[in-house]
């Protein structure tokens, strides 16, 4: 049976006996209308201010369409969104919330749309550390780099008595000829090994390495570098720096030591450290094959290695027996013996770091930071920092509008999917834009409450 046909319209089955017809003619309509409330969170941060300050535009002004700050929030919203891939842009530059929230609803000139395309945001993306023909957009590294150290002090009202500084490094996989590709033999493949810093859920730093260096080693300089930024608005804070095994070197140690910063370091067994706790382990072992069930115990002692250390260090251990199978492990720190006993040392301070690796996660898999497919380690780092920036505004949107709410403690990725992705149809008058949103939404209450969060804090500043 022939049936009626028109471009863009895609039949389905019929239901209740009616035809069901789908077409793209909505007109001003955006899925996006909850990243209006990320926009309410980046104007009371100044973010994408800040962050677009840290450019140089060496444009000619009479030819400039976008400004650098136009640009820094388009890509950073998109990130926020979903949108990881700058492809996406050449349909996302029309759509009006986009627009709103980027703070442009129309070109400047004739036949321009109100967003910048692919091309554009590539040009910003790939700016060298000097100014030519293609790309005159140059980013300061530096100054990104204390940006996010700089946004976490500003959120505190008084400086806390002590900080816990998370650093762990990840696999970023590399699937091109990307500068510096190297293979990393854990992992198994070609890949960067981003560094990242966290403070809690606050990221300090996300450093693009390449996987031929050591990490723990690179780490000194991220750290020297956070721990003088904080120290310098608040001298008397207390800083604690945690990591796995990996972080345990001499030279990061010994400038800990020598700066009055402690840490706690996973630490690699070995036949010495393994003979160290014999007596210990033997404990265990006979108390798990007593009861049938896993025994744990700990000690503490000063060691020193026989040749990687410059000095004695106060190691805990736990020796753990479970179904038959030893499972030791180590850690060395700077923490006193009168501060913590072993156990609550291990279990409830050294332990707790494993919560950064969901942070990583969410940057990773939700926010796109391992998406470094730029030939350049500058242009990849640089995407990095967007990354981590959509990271930081929706993580402060949690933090100042969704307390006490079921997205209280949900991902990034869960906040997108429930909150910012609203079916909007968008309408333009010469006093209002109204965003109309469905009436069967139903986060509706958590919107409601962080915007009227939001507008408290705004009406603050």
């Amino acid at each position: 049976m022939q049936t009626e046909y028109s471009a863009g319209a895609y039949e389905f089955p019929a239901s209740y006996g009616r035809r069901v017809v789908a077409r793209f003619d909505g007109g001003r309509m955006s899925s996006d209308g909850g990243v209006i409330l990320v926009k309410q969170v980046d104007d009371s941060l100044g973010f994408s201010r800040r962050f677009a300050a840290c450019f140089r535009d060496e444009r000619h002004p009479a030819f400039v369409e976008y400004r650098v700050e136009d640009l820094v929030r388009q890509r950073i919203m998109g990130l926020a969104l979903g949108y990881e891939d700058l492809n996406d842009h050449d349909a996302l530059r029309h759509d009006p919330v986009m627009g709103l929230a980027s703070g442009r609803l129309s070109g400047g000139r004739a036949n321009c749309a109100a967003l910048a395309g692919k091309s554009t945001l590539n040009r910003l993306e790939r700016s060298g550390q000097q100014a030519d023909r293609y790309c005159r957009i140059i980013a300061d590294h530096e100054a990104l780099a204390t940006l996010f150290v700089t946004l976490f002090m500003d959120q505190h009202e008084r400086a806390p008595a002590r900080i816990v500084l998370d650093v762990d490094a990840t696999d970023d996989r590399i699937h091109g000829h990307q500068e510096g590709r190297a293979f990393h033999g854990y992992y198994g493949h070609n890949c960067y090994l981003p560094l990242y810093i966290f403070c809690g859920d606050h990221l300090l730093s996300a450093t693009l390495r390449t996987a031929d260096r050591d990490s723990g080693k690179e780490a000194l300089a991220d750290i020297r570098r956070i721990v003088e930024q904080i120290r310098s608005r608040w001298p008397r804070v207390r800083i604690l720096v945690r990591g796995d095994s990996g972080f345990a070197r001499d030279s990061l140690m010994t400038w800990c030591e020598d700066n009055h910063v402690d840490f706690l370091f996973g630490l690699a067994g070995n036949t010495r450290l393994y003979d160290r706790i014999a007596s210990l382990s033997a404990e265990v072992r006979d108390e798990a094959a007593t009861t049938g069930k896993a025994a744990r115990g700990f000690a503490s002692f000063d060691w020193i290695t026989k040749d990687s250390w410059t000095r004695r260090r106060r190691v805990v251990a736990k020796a753990e027996w479970r179904h038959g199978n030893r499972y030791h492990r180590f850690i060395v720190t700077t923490l006193p013996q009168g501060m913590s006993d072993p156990r609550h040392l291990y279990e409830q301070i050294y332990c707790a770091r494993g919560d950064m690796e969901n942070r990583i996660k969410e940057c990773q898999m939700d926010l796109f930071s391992d998406r470094t497919s730029s030939h350049t380690i500058r242009a990849n780092q640089l995407r990095l920092w967007f990354s981590a920036a959509a990271y930081v505004l929706l993580t402060a949107l949690q933090r100042l509008a969704l307390g006490q709410t079921s997205l209280e403690t949900a991902t990034c990725g869960t906040i997108r999917a429930r909150l910012l992705k609203i079916a909007t149809r968008v309408t333009l008058s010469v006093r209002r834009i109204v965003l109309s949103m469905p009436d069967m939404f139903p986060c509706q209450h958590e919107f409601a409450l962080a915007h009227a969060r939001l507008r408290r804090l705004r009406q603050a500043i």
